[in-house]
């Protein structure tokens, strides 16, 4: 058994996060500074087109191989292959079709190395996360965060000597292959790929909630994106799209390190509510301590890591600045919550709350379709985001109000439902 010292392991998952979110943003930059911001826009769109696709397919079969009995695991990993081969192809296909269909005017190289790199993908080992289950994070952190460097720093190289997306794409489908050479390094079991009819029955059941919420969480999170990518010249997308990803970036971090932590200490306490309910107060606390900060430093600092980074051009107003970063805030409220609801197996709480985010989103992009500012469309995510906050937490409250009930209080409950 691994050592239980929670500052190393949550340094592990943080830095591993950290990463990826910042390798992510580095690109961004190399892209800005080399190609231009019209490029970075085009290479936005073909990311957000790849993400909606993968989070519309995802069932959470690596979350699911973290709760599943031993006896079952073997099975789970080869089924969760299966779904990741299904996956890389349908990914790949969309990406040819759209590169055969000029969208974008971008080049189908682009789409096609794109491709090629998800189809990579696909054949990922997913046996080094099994590791987690014994707390074990340090696997990940070379398969996902050290590969992701490589691919960065490969991105610099190349594009300062050939300024175009195609170089680009390249090195991110020379990435991919490192990172699947990486998974199957570092993973103890075989390598299979079996479709188990009764594995992928529990998991369709376990994951097709969290499917839901996947679509639904893109469209919260990205949705004002799409709807601007639609209505914005290139250029100035990017500029939007860079402030919006400088909140964006914290934000997936703090809130991957809260599932990858947190999901497997409720869930090892789900049965002892009452350690549960404590373990999940205290989540609470440090998560507002924790978001209190990231919103005065965004504030602060936005436009100062902006210029300094993208360039002059890239200074956004500072009510823009405001309302990006109080939306992102009102969402990473949901974090502890949504963790300790995929801790008991009630995945469609997240999904439910998420509806009302999604529903916010359209209303934006109708309103945008008639003449609505950005301004407008801010602070409607915003309202969304507390309307869908609210809703989670009356809905958590409503499906656990049994665990929380004094034993009089049980007896009455029981007898009005018989």
């Amino acid at each position: 058994m691994h050592s239980t010292n929670w500052k190393d392991k949550i340094g592990i998952v943080a830095g591993n996060q950290l990463l990826l979110e910042g390798c992510v943003f580095v690109r961004n930059i190399i892209i800005a500074r080399f190609i231009g911001a019209e490029s970075l826009g085009e290479f936005i769109f073909m990311v957000l087109a790849i993400r909606l696709f993968a989070m519309s397919t995802d069932l959470a079969a690596d979350r699911y191989m973290l709760q599943v009995n031993k006896k079952q695991l073997s099975a789970a990993l080869a089924c969760s292959h299966f779904i990741a081969q299904v996956r890389g192809l349908g990914i790949s296909a969309m990406l040819l079709l759209m590169g055969l269909h000029n969208i974008h005017d971008i080049s189908f190289v682009s789409y096609a190395l794109l491709a090629g790199s998800a189809l990579l993908r696909g054949f990922t080992h997913q046996g080094y996360r099994l590791k987690q289950r014994s707390l074990n994070f340090r696997p990940a952190l070379f398969v996902e965060g050290f590969t992701a460097l490589a691919g960065t720093f490969a991105i610099f190289v190349v594009v300062s000597a050939a300024p175009c997306i195609e170089a680009v794409c390249a090195c991110m489908l020379a990435q991919a292959g490192v990172h699947t050479a990486m998974s199957h390094i570092l993973s103890d079991e075989k390598y299979s790929a079996v479709a188990n009819w009764n594995i992928l029955k529990a998991i369709l059941e376990y994951g097709f909630p969290i499917l839901l919420t996947g679509i639904a969480m893109f469209w919260s999170m990205q949705g004002e994106r799409v709807i601007l990518s639609a209505m914005m010249p290139p250029a100035n997308f990017a500029h939007f799209s860079m402030l919006f990803q400088l909140a964006l970036v914290p934000a997936l971090v703090l809130g991957r390190v809260a599932l990858t932590v947190g999901l497997p200490v409720l869930a090892a306490q789900k049965d002892d509510w009452e350690t549960f309910s404590k373990s999940l107060s205290g989540f609470h606390t440090i998560a507002y301590v924790v978001i209190a900060f990231f919103a005065f430093f965004y504030v602060v600092l936005a436009n100062t890591a902006l210029t300094t980074l993208f360039g002059a051009d890239f200074k956004a107003e500072i009510t823009t600045i405001f309302l990006v970063g109080l939306a992102q805030s009102i969402r990473l409220c949901r974090t502890p919550q949504s963790v300790a609801a995929q801790a008991l197996g009630q995945t469609d709480i997240p999904f439910k709350a998420n509806l009302f985010r999604v529903m916010a989103a359209l209303l934006g992009a109708f309103l945008v379709s008639l003449g609505a500012s950005l301004i407008t469309l801010l602070v409607i995510a915003c309202i969304g985001e507390g309307v869908a906050w609210a809703a989670q937490g009356a809905l958590f409250s409503i499906r656990n109000r049994t665990n929380t009930s004094t034993p009089e209080q049980l007896a009455t409950l029981q007898e009005a439902t018989q």
